[in-house]
């Protein structure tokens, strides 16, 4: 068996440890060359749109939109250009439904980008704003996965509320993660949008 003087193994082992991470720092990986064709010949090419999403929830429904002009039109009127339901309900067993504009009815669902937040199937960008109506409450997200959370759980873990901060002057709760202070970002955002 072979063993090492104890004076001796410390400084072997750092040793060790050094090369060992000089390897694993220099290993490039290779680009993949595949000549395979796509699965469809439908091969969708779609544009991201996932620097905001924003939902409103109603008694029955919740509409998904990934266009702040066709939210916009939504609070004022009440109506989208084109609605689109999914066949699905959410957590709270409302009917999930696309509020989409008129250009955008004939789409696939994969080339939405409301459809695809919703469905986790796409990465949001960084920054990335979110916002959730429900009654007289807004919800404000500077996170993707807070979003994702309150659709499961229905309410924020953490958050900063100003009470009639809104536009008319509903409660404004700005979703935090547990670290975080008041939102100045989050406030910012929100206040470009409306005042």
């Amino acid at each position: 068996m072979f063993f090492i003087k104890p004076r001796f193994a410390k400084p072997i082992s750092i040793a060790l440890l050094a090369a060992a991470m000089a390897a694993c720092s220099t290993n490039t990986p290779t680009p993949a060359t595949t000549t395979s064709k796509p699965a469809s010949s439908k091969a969708v090419d779609v544009a991201l749109d996932n620097t905001d999403w924003y939902q409103v929830r109603t008694e029955s429904e919740l509409y998904l939109f990934d266009s702040y002009a066709v939210f916009n039109q939504f609070l004022q009127t009440g109506k989208a250009p084109y609605t689109k339901p999914l066949g699905k309900k959410d957590n709270f067993d409302r009917n999930i439904v696309l509020a989409l504009a008129a250009e955008d009815q004939s789409k696939d669902l994969n080339a939405i980008a409301a459809s695809r937040l919703w469905n986790v199937s796409i990465a949001p960008a960084y920054p990335f704003y979110g916002e959730i109506r429900e009654e007289q409450v807004i919800y404000v997200f500077s996170r993707y996965g807070d979003m994702v959370d309150m659709a499961k759980i229905g309410e924020p873990t953490f958050s900063y509320v100003d009470v009639g901060g809104g536009p008319k002057g509903e409660r404004v709760v700005y979703v935090l993660a547990k670290e975080e202070k008041k939102p100045e970002k989050a406030i910012q955002a929100f206040n470009a949008k409306y005042k």
